[in-house]
């Protein structure tokens, strides 16, 4: 007999009641094999490549706006970015300027969204799954897409294979070179683990939670706690699926607030084959799709428009702005961008970015209970995962 939806959650309640009523301790315990954190971090390393299916729960509590951001930009000013492309390349204006990724990004890290997450042999899929609409990032051999539903519009780009595998493989080079400079034996995950350890020092404390239940998975709990003063964190907690050793949430809690500042983890999970037609994609009827590939080629052959005295002016501003630098190192390191053109100072001075920021003793300062920007009045930038009066501190 097969039992109607509505009905299953009145037959199976009282049966789980009951099977936790007679049985609790094993309803809710887990003991797992004790693990040192060198321990786990080597189980980490010798994951073996897994298909999965799942859905990721972000929630943040960082004080932003838990809503879809609208642009930064007014008409006039995209309209004035159109009269300054060259006649030829006016129509590649990217209309995107309306939903553009600074604010797509801060819309993201605020407030709650689920993700779709299928992981293949051949592909990865990944979905936003908004009220009303649908957010997909496909990768799949060498293609990516991106699509949105609500927008109807998709970006694709073919990545060059070759490109890739000569910067992966002097990723690799480099990679073996700082290795042997340090005597570090990277096919050995003990010794890897071991050097990682004693790179964090006296910087943080990790040490292994409570084996617990996540998404359903038997996991172990890996904790970090920064020892510093300034810091924001207050700690990173980490969840790693007993068996095949991967991440199974990750949450972060700030010195801030009580409740945990983000958290992003499985909701379900499932390990198994999955279907590879999820990882090929065709846009819909009426989707408006762009290359990325071509708009990058016409970015370049817009240089042939341009003067020899707009060449170098270009050049000279572009030369001219100074490059970030890092301050302080660990978690109370602060990255301090140099004053630059005007234009970003009025960004940061109007509209989304002034009603987010609060004035202190030389300057402005975004604060999340993870992260602080203070903008001084001669708009030098400092940016760390500490408190405001470190950041003020570093400024003077």
């Amino acid at each position: 007999m097969k039992l109607s939806k509505r009905w299953a959650p009145a037959i199976i309640s009282p049966a789980v009641i009951a099977a936790v009523a007679l049985n609790p301790l094993q309803a809710n315990a887990v003991d797992l094999p004790d693990l040192t954190p060198e321990e786990l971090m080597v189980m980490m390393q010798q994951a073996e490549p897994v298909e999965f299916s799942g859905t990721v729960l972000k929630t943040s509590n960082l004080g932003l706006p838990a809503l879809e951001l609208s642009s930064m930009l007014s008409e006039s000013e995209i309209e004035q970015m159109r009269e300054k492309t060259p006649e030829e390349f006016a129509s590649f204006v990217p209309d995107v300027i309306e939903n553009n990724a600074l604010t797509d990004a801060m819309e993201l890290i605020a407030g709650e969204h689920r993700i779709r997450v299928y992981v293949g042999e051949t592909g990865v899929r990944s979905q936003i799954l908004d009220p009303m609409a649908q957010r997909d990032f496909i990768a799949s051999g060498n293609t990516v897409w991106v699509y949105d539903s609500r927008e109807q519009t998709a970006a694709y780009a073919e990545i060059d294979e070759a490109r890739a595998k000569a910067s992966k493989e002097e990723a690799m080079l480099r990679l073996d070179t700082y290795a042997a400079e340090i005597g570090l034996d990277l096919t050995n995950p003990q010794a890897v683990a071991e050097y990682a350890m004693a790179q964090v020092g006296d910087s943080s404390q990790v040490s292994v939670g409570t084996d617990h239940f996540h998404a359903g998975r038997t996991a172990y709990e890996l904790i970090i706690t920064p020892n510093s003063d300034v810091s924001l964190i207050a700690s990173i907690v980490i969840s790693i699926d007993s068996e095949f050793g991967i991440p199974l949430a990750v949450t972060v809690n700030s010195t801030e607030q009580s409740e945990p500042a983000m958290q992003i983890g499985f909701e379900s999970i499932s390990f198994q084959d999955q279907d590879e037609s999820l990882f090929s994609f065709t846009p819909p009827a009426g989707t408006t799709v762009t290359n990325l590939n071509e708009l990058g080629a016409q970015a370049k052959d817009m240089e042939m428009f341009m003067s020899e005295e707009e060449m170098a002016e270009l050049e000279a501003k572009t030369a001219a702005k100074p490059e970030p630098t890092m301050i302080g190192d660990s978690w109370d390191s602060v990255i301090h961008m140099p004053a630059r053109d005007s234009g970003e100072l009025d960004m940061l001075s109007e509209g989304l970015f002034a009603e987010l920021m609060s004035d202190v003793d030389g300057g402005k300062v975004f604060s999340t209970p993870v992260m602080n920007v203070l903008v001084t009045d001669s708009g030098d930038i400092y940016a760390g995962a500490v408190t405001v009066a470190h950041l003020l501190a570093v400024a003077k």
